[in-house]
């Protein structure tokens, strides 16, 4: 049991008030009990023993003293006190006398602390026996703690039931505390009744009952004390039940800070409130922060007996081993879990509830190393000792009913398997509530199920059931989340959505497809629009201390973009991106969200502009592997959704497309590539105007290709009037009209690089011999930058800044950003740790290859590690380089369009359906509205055409984007075939436009 604070005083006034000559000994101690000082106290009560007239009162105080901290006292100590109490308790009342409960609860604590269960069990019944028949009186306060122990030590074995039910007698002996003691006895039994209401599923009840003691504990006068931190745990161990995790992880920050301050902190404690923090950080998606948490948690508590004797100690091995499971290192997580379980069984026995939760999981295991029969071995097991210790229908057979119908489902028993999964369902659902995270995953295995069973209209609902909640959690978590974890939490729920474009695709029910798109619209994107409304909130807000939280923010963001500049090791950088998302979650405090406002796909697709078609593509479940889907609207149609066919296939093709657009030759090999596009990814849409206007929402390999360059014959499919605009989600479409046109035009580029400079950016790509060539001067983007600024004047926009060579540096750019309508960018870009090119074309803007980005970032750290920039002018001695985490920390939201004349500018890791990070993601968090950007690396001449003709149909003719970009492709177009040059997608093509579309 770990320390608690006990009024002596109060102990003699309550248990011993006619002895009133021990007065001064408690008046003496009274100061020390609150410090929990017992060693210290026990040195002040010792010698009192020897004062005949304070001796009854001061053997009675000391035994109780024992009782809460054991550790300060020896068995040589406590045994004489312990002898004489029984003496005189018998000698009074007789051998079954009611006071002599408390001495056989004190055998039953020893017990136990030696693992003699059998022993321990024997001494609680004697106890209640002794409470319940017994004869004469025994102090209320000494009822409470026989009626707590009871209740802690049945409870610890299973008897969650029993446990709770004594525990809230011990409560309700003591419904209005006077003493200290009294209500230290009381803050007891409140700890054991919240944790056993927990375990029986009563979650509101747990809560309203840890709150409560927590209240009351905080009334002692001694902050942090051991009652309130242990009534803290029950707390966070019910929040995680009900699946509120981020209220859990506001609470044990704190607890966990407050913990190391003080210099003699419990491991017990420090291993709880770690433990309960990795659950959390675990459950919103940090699993590489939970892992270390729980390391320190499982060494802390490896060295306090209590937590070994208790179990709890194998209880947080079991979380390493579950984490590990989660984390897809089987043989690690079967190892720990073997291990757990033995321990346990050991302990507990085989039988016991406490072996329940690392069995599931071993089942689980077995079932990922398709060791089928194991598996239901393990989850039968499960179930046996939960039907014979909680009853049949108890929730904490749930999961393993779960495993049973996953393993029916393999066996093609999908009837059985969703008969188990209902079952399964209502019996968590009754306990922790509908919208549980975990709840998830298991409604899409009942939809699944449904499916092979024929059921598809039950399926239907159930997938798309899951969507909707799952939107709903992450709406109402993720905004108080960093932006790591904020996409970590959104990956790491139980998603349903390849199931949903299934069935939605096979049953050809138009209701069903307009309510799938439904909610993949709802989600597509949703973290990062929750991103950027928090910072949108942040920067319109900035006062006080809303104003301090934002440069905190932003110190912290370009702190990390300093490090990767300056070519910093992992570790550091991982440091610092910790620090930043920190600083994002206390921007989300200071900066309290509306809900983010979800548009029903009908109000989306009204705001289409007229005789437009939206085509938004989304990867989905197939007979035997991931396929790729198109939802397509047209004016006067309902929406519609097509199967492409198996994702693989149509990412080679499109992947072949795309390698031959990036490089000038090979036309007829580019043609017939892109013939095989055109037929699976355009005309498979079958629109009713494949000539006009098509915004295009991008998923898995189209995210790279333009269909504009789409062949036509000898032509391109722009030449017959196709005009396509990207966009980033369905919600780009309901964009707010500006509030007022910027005329300002801020043109950056053509920077002077020192060697130092281009030193420093070749240490961040390894060797590469090549840069003195690549980063050489760009005529075009020179000539470009000249030529906008006649093209903007001539036009009536007489306000331009050109800022070029050493002028054109990131300080400058945050002077001139703020008051800029366009800002473009004509320079070369760079990515971080990307490998170098064999060979460098000075023409290009950019330097050497790209890594591959045919493939879906692993995680959202790995997405976010993605950074590339823009070369700027060094100054201060900075590199010059800009970087995604540079532009994140502007204030945009006035700008209309950020131009990026550079090479690769739009592609980037790519994320779930998060869609696809870099500077085109950081430019429209930073509020811009618009992004122009490249997907390959573009000629220089070429590219200073292409952008002249982009203005000139922009501010002469106030041509909207979509008309600006298609005008812009057809003049350069035009103007190479007319000089007999080669109209290679290449030189014509890189440039597309993403955002708002006007």
């Amino acid at each position: 049991m770990p320390r608690r604070p006990l009024s002596l005083l109060l102990l003699l006034l309550v248990l011993f008030a006619p002895l009133s000559q021990a007065a001064s000994v408690t008046e003496r101690l009274d100061s020390l009990i609150p410090r929990e000082a017992y060693a210290e106290a026990k040195a002040v009560g010792l010698p009192a023993l020897a004062d005949a007239k304070e001796h009854d009162a001061v053997v009675a105080l000391l035994f109780n003293l024992a009782l809460e901290s054991p550790p300060d006292f020896s068995e040589a100590e406590w045994t004489p006190w312990r002898d004489e109490l029984d003496r005189k308790r018998r000698a009074v009342d007789g051998p079954q006398a009611r006071s002599l409960a408390t001495l056989a609860m004190w055998r039953a604590q020893q017990a136990w602390q030696k693992r003699d269960v059998e022993g321990a069990n024997a001494a609680v019944a004697e106890a209640l026996q002794l409470l319940r028949e017994g004869k004469g009186r025994i102090a209320t306060v000494e009822q409470v703690y026989v009626l707590a122990v009871a209740a802690q030590l049945r409870g610890m074995q299973g008897g969650y039931a029993e446990g709770s039910q004594l525990a809230d007698e011990a409560v309700k002996l003591l419904p209005a505390p006077r003493s200290m003691l009294e209500r230290v006895r009381r803050l007891r039994a409140l700890y054991f009744y919240s944790l056993f209401e927990d375990r029986l599923g009563h979650y509101e009840t747990a809560i309203a009952t840890a709150r409560q003691g927590i209240a009351e504990a905080d009334q002692l006068g001694v902050p942090n004390n051991a009652f309130r931190r242990r009534l803290v745990g029950a707390l966070s161990e019910s929040l995680i039940s009900r699946g509120d995790f981020a209220a859990v992880r506001e609470l044990m920050r704190p607890e966990l800070e407050r913990l190391r301050r003080l210099p003699d902190a419990s491991p017990r404690d420090l291993a709880m409130v770690l433990g309960h923090l990795g659950e959390a950080e675990r459950q919103l998606g940090d699993r590489e922060q939970a892992l270390q948490l729980y390391q320190e948690s499982a060494a802390r508590a490896a060295t306090d007996p209590g937590l070994v004797a208790s179990g709890s100690y194998a209880a947080i091995l079991g979380n390493l081993g579950s984490l590990a499971y989660e984390m897809q290192r089987y043989a690690e997580a079967e190892t720990a879990l073997v291990q757990n379980l033995e321990q346990l069984e050991k302990m507990f026995g085989g039988d016991s509830l406490r072996v329940v939760p690392p069995l599931t999981v071993a089942g689980e295991i077995a079932l990922e190393r398709n060791l089928p029969d194991e598996a239901e071995n393990r989850f039968r097991r499960v179930l046996a000792i939960v039907a014979t210790q909680l009853g049949p229908q108890h929730p904490e057979g749930a999961p393993a009913l779960r495993g049973l119908a996953r393993i029916s489902l393999r066996r093609g028993d999908a009837v059985q398997a969703a008969a188990l999964l209902k079952g399964a369902l209502a019996q968590q659902e009754a306990a922790i509530g509908t919208e549980h995270p975990q709840l998830l995953s298991w409604r899409c295995d009942l939809a699944d199920a449904l499916a092979q069973s024929g059921d598809k209209a039950g399926a239907f609902a159930n997938a798309l059931l899951v969507e909707q909640r799952r939107s709903r959690l992450v709406g109402a978590v993720a905004p108080v989340l960093g932006e790591t974890q904020a996409l970590e939490f959104k990956r790491g729920l139980g998603r349903c959505s390849e199931r949903l474009l299934a069935l939605a695709a096979g049953g050809g029910d138009a209701q069903q497809v307009s309510a799938a798109w439904n909610e993949i619209a709802a989600a597509r994107g949703l973290a990062t629009r929750l991103a950027g409304q928090r910072l949108e909130a942040a920067r319109q807000g900035l006062q006080g201390e809303e104003k301090q939280r934002w440069e905190q923010w932003s110190k912290a963001a370009l702190s990390y973009a300093d490090a990767l500049r300056g070519g910093a090791d992992a570790a550091t950088l991982a440091g610092l991106r910790r620090e930043l998302d920190a600083a994002v979650e206390a921007l989300g405090a200071a900066t309290p969200l509306l809900p983010l406002k979800r548009r029903p796909l009908a109000e989306l697709l009204q705001s289409l502009p007229a005789q437009a078609g939206l085509v938004a593509y989304a990867t989905g479940a197939g007979a035997k592997a991931p396929h790729l889907y198109a939802f397509v609207a047209e004016a006067g149609a309902l929406p519609r959704l097509l199967d492409l066919g198996e994702q693989a296939a149509q990412d080679a093709r499109a992947e072949r497309w795309y390698r031959l657009m990036r490089e000038p030759g090979r036309e007829d090999e580019l043609r017939a590539a892109g013939q095989a596009v055109r037929r699976e990814l355009f005309d498979a849409l079958k629109l009713k105007n494949p000539g006009g206007r098509l915004f295009v929402i991008a998923e898995a390999g189209v995210h790279r290709l333009n269909f504009a360059a789409l062949p036509d014959g000898e032509g391109f499919l722009i030449e017959r009037g196709l005009r396509t605009h990207l966009l980033e989600t369905e919600h780009d479409l309901a964009a707010a009209a500006p509030a007022g046109e910027r005329r300002h035009l801020l043109l950056l580029g053509v920077p002077e690089l020192a060697r130092a400079d281009k030193s420093d950016l070749g240490r961040l790509r390894g060797s590469c011999p090549e840069l003195d060539e690549a980063f050489a001067a760009l005529p075009g983007a020179e000539r470009e930058i000249d030529t906008l600024a006649e093209v903007s004047r001539a036009a009536g926009r007489a306000e331009v800044t050109a800022l070029k060579g050493s002028a054109a540096t990131v300080a400058a750019l945050r002077r001139s950003a703020p008051q800029a309508g366009i800002i473009h960018f004509a320079t070369h870009a760079f990515e971080i740790g990307a490998s170098c090119a064999q060979q460098a074309a000075a023409v290009r803007r950019g330097v050497g290859l790209r890594r591959d980005d045919a493939g879906a970032a692993a995680s959202a750290r790995a997405a976010l590690a993605r950074e590339a920039g823009l070369v700027l002018s060094g100054e201060g001695g900075s590199n010059g380089l800009l970087l995604g985490a540079d532009v994140s920390t502007l204030a945009l939201d006035g700008v209309g369009w950020v131009v990026l004349s550079a090479c690769d500018t739009g592609l980037g890791a790519r994320l779930d359906d998060e869609g696809v990070f870099g500077l085109r993601r950081a430019f429209r968090l930073a509020g811009a509205r618009t992004v122009v950007m490249s997907l390959w690396p573009v000629d220089d001449a070429a590219t200073s055409a292409w952008m002249e003709a982009l203005y000139r149909s922009r501010l002469e003719k106030k041509s909207d984007t979509v008309d600006a970009v298609a005008a812009a492709d057809l003049a350069v177009l035009d103007a190479r075939r007319q000089r007999g040059e080669s109209v290679h997608p290449f030189y014509w093509a890189g440039f597309v436009a993403s955002g708002d579309w006007r």
